[in-house]
């Protein structure tokens, strides 16, 4: 007995056909009589995921694996895997045993099949004296189908000398009943006429043509030849007539690689072959005893019954679990109807785990799972981890010693969906029923995606809801701040007319009106007008024209299109400086390729001359900054003093914000520019337009 860290890889195709399952069966046998852990791999996903997790070969350090068996079926027609190197490169130097075929450097255990293929041949020429083969082989990359056809075409050509007549016909079926059926029809499209003897190259194609045989059984032309086939499938003893084929100890070949991988992993040396020879079954199908073609007895009878008996029940159930899953909606319902149908298969364990890869490579170690179902030994576990984030291995390690009674064998079936893998299965079962829960994890994995699917779009849905609900209540606040905005700027325009009017009363109108009324008094003297007098008139003319022009530039400053922003700007500082005594540091930056639009000057030189115009009013300053620079993309105008500063936060500024500070915000808008009035450090107020170029 081994100790219980000691933890062995099986790594096979998919557990739905008798061939992995045996060597499966073989292998879990002698594992449990040797008290050693077994981790069975399938590798169905191997041609639709390359990059993704266990795409090519599970790494050793995902579930702490000790050494690896693998069928080479897995790498048949996939990879051109063929030395001890290139597996080094999937798994590092892990002792590896394979079987089926040659590995360069590899311990690997064979089924020597020659001679009994030989002999096969012979007693279907020798003993029922057929002529006319037709062969169904597997692919041409597949080497057991290569070795197969060559022994069958060079037994046939050894006869030929004695016996002129024999011919053969070789189609290829790749090893599944339904390419048989296909080959077949080809054959018999093709005019060749009924064969004595069809000979598969295994036993699924061989029933492929039996199925072919009953559905044509009318057609005189086809017949009833005779049909052997390769690897003695259980289900080939209880077709009618029963299969003549080669028995392959496949159980005895996985019992032999648990020994020869446990050796290995003792450092014990290893001869590179080791052969298990396999045996010819004679049954009715080639002719053999055709009286007792369709007699069985008790005990074979027995076994037929059972088989469909429980093959019938199972295939129920299949159905009834994929019929309540294609409705599931949510992973409660998913754990509900697994409960339900797991218990009723009599498995103990079985482990539904969630999680993303998407055609990665990926480090297992970093691969967090969520348990969607997890029964252990017989019960249910509603929340196994407890909300726990774990790697799938350290899952794997609390799961397998959550209690004292230890699952000798679990297998691993990853969940892919479209090439991306959700999750996966651990389960374990009587090796007759594994096959149906290959049809199970399928349906499970469909399920979860759903689900996964539905929970996905329920949570956009309602961030989508939130957002638009967030965006209504911008939006109305928007539209509140415009309303605002637009009733504000309607009463500055109010207050500018009215000012406006007022200026012009006041100073424009009374200008004019002492101009008349001294016209009028020049016009009652008896003397004439002298210079003097007419000097006065002139400076007071003059001076009503300049003032005129002022009011004139306020409403527009001309300047701005025939001089430019940089000296119009630049003027209206020198103008402030003289009028206030406020000193005037003026900065301009910007390159001459940016080009400003006539809103966009406008608006940012009546933003500088309210700024100017509230230092002069409020600030007490004794200087100020005014800034005109582009960086990056943005350019920045900041008007900056060095007085007494705003007393307003600029949190309070909201219905605090005079005059001034409203018509500058309203500006900064209409050119799409950020606008920002904030205490200056040390001292005095900051005010900051930021427009995107």
């Amino acid at each position: 007995m081994y100790n219980e860290f000691m933890r062995i890889g099986l790594v096979l195709n998919i557990l739905d056909e008798e061939y992995q399952i045996s060597v499966y069966s073989g292998v879990k046998k002698r594992a449990q009589e040797l008290g050693v852990e077994l981790i069975c791999f399938q590798q169905e996903n191997l041609k639709f995921a390359e990059k993704s997790l266990l795409a090519s070969f599970p790494s050793k350090e995902f579930f702490n694996l000790d050494g690896i068996i693998f069928l080479t079926s897995v790498i048949s027609d996939k990879y051109d895997i063929k030395c001890k190197s290139q597996l080094e490169k999937l798994w590092g130097k892990i002792p590896v045993v394979s079987v089926g075929q040659k590995v360069q450097d590899i311990p690997s255990l064979l089924i020597q099949t020659d001679a009994s293929m030989k002999q096969l041949i012979e007693h279907l020429i020798l003993n029922h004296n057929y002529k006319k083969f037709f062969y169904i082989g597997g692919s041409l990359k597949h080497q057991d189908a290569i070795k197969r056809e060559e022994i069958f075409i060079k037994t046939i050509e050894a006869y030929k000398p004695w016996y002129p007549e024999l011919s053969y016909t070789i189609k290829r079926g790749w090893f599944t009943e339904k390419a048989a059926i296909k080959a077949m029809e080809t054959y018999y499209a093709e005019g060749h006429g009924a064969p004595d003897v069809i000979v598969c190259a295994n036993d699924n194609m061989a029933i492929g043509v039996y199925k072919f045989l009953k559905i044509n059984s009318d057609n005189p032309e086809i017949g009833f030849p005779a049909v052997t086939g390769f690897d003695d499938v259980p289900q080939g003893q209880f077709v009618i007539p029963a299969l003549t084929t080669v028995h392959q100890p496949m159980v005895e070949t996985g019992e032999a690689s648990v020994d020869a991988i446990l050796d290995l992993i003792d450092k014990k040396e290893l001869p590179s072959e080791q052969f298990i020879e396999s045996n010819l079954v004679l049954r009715n199908s080639c002719g053999c005893g055709p009286e007792k073609a369709l007699h069985f007895d008790e005990e074979v009878l027995e076994k037929m019954q059972s088989r469909f008996v429980q093959s019938e029940m199972l295939l129920r159930t299949v159905s009834y679990i994929g019929q309540d899953l294609n409705y599931c909606q949510t992973l409660w319902g998913l754990q509900y109807i697994i409960n339900e149908n797991i218990a009723q298969l009599g498995i103990k364990n079985f482990c539904v785990l969630a999680f993303s890869i998407k055609n990665q490579a990926i480090d297992a170690s970093k691969i967090k799972v969520k348990d969607v179902y997890v029964r252990r030994n017989g019960v249910h576990f509603e929340n196994f981890t407890n909300g726990e984030e774990l790697s799938l291995s350290d899952f794997y390690s609390k799961y397998l010693y959550y209690d004292d009674e230890i699952p000798n064998s679990m297998i691993f079936k990853a969940l892919h969906i479209a090439g991306e893998i959700i999750g996966c299965v651990l389960y374990d079962g009587p090796s007759d029923i594994l096959p149906y829960l290959c049809s199970v994890c399928i349906s499970i994995g469909q399920s979860i995606m759903r689900i996964l699917d539905i929970e996905e779009r329920k949570k956009r849905s309602e961030y989508l809801e939130k957002e638009v609900e967030k965006r209504t209540r911008e939006l109305l606040e928007a539209n509140s701040k415009r309303m605002e905005v637009e009733a504000e700027v309607l009463r500055i325009s109010e207050i500018e007319r009215q000012r406006f009017s007022n200026d012009l009363h006041d100073d424009i109108c009374q200008r004019l009106a002492g101009i008349s009324m001294l016209c009028k008094s020049y016009s009652n003297q008896s003397d004439p007008v002298d210079k003097k007098q007419m000097l006065e008139l002139a400076e007071l003319i003059s001076d009503t024209l300049v003032t005129t022009r002022q009011y004139a530039h306020n409403s527009y400053p001309v300047e701005l299109e025939s001089l430019g922003m940089n000296k119009s700007i630049h003027n209206l500082c020198v103008s402030f400086e003289k009028q206030t005594g406020i000193k005037v540091l003026y900065e301009w930056a910007v390159p001459e390729s940016v080009v400003f639009d006539k809103t966009q000057k406008l608006n940012i030189f009546r933003i500088i001359q309210e700024a100017l115009h509230n230092v002069m009013k409020h600030s007490r300053a004794a200087s100020v900054l005014v800034q005109i620079k582009k960086t990056g993309s943005k350019l920045y105008v900041k008007v900056v003093d060095d007085g007494c500063g705003i007393k307003a936060k600029r949190s309070e500024l909201g219905e605090k914000k005079g005059l001034g500070i409203n018509s500058m915000q309203y500006r900064a808008n209409q050119i799409g520019a950020s606008f920002t009035v904030k205490a200056n450090k040390p001292s005095g107020t900051c005010v900051q337009v930021v427009l995107k170029l």
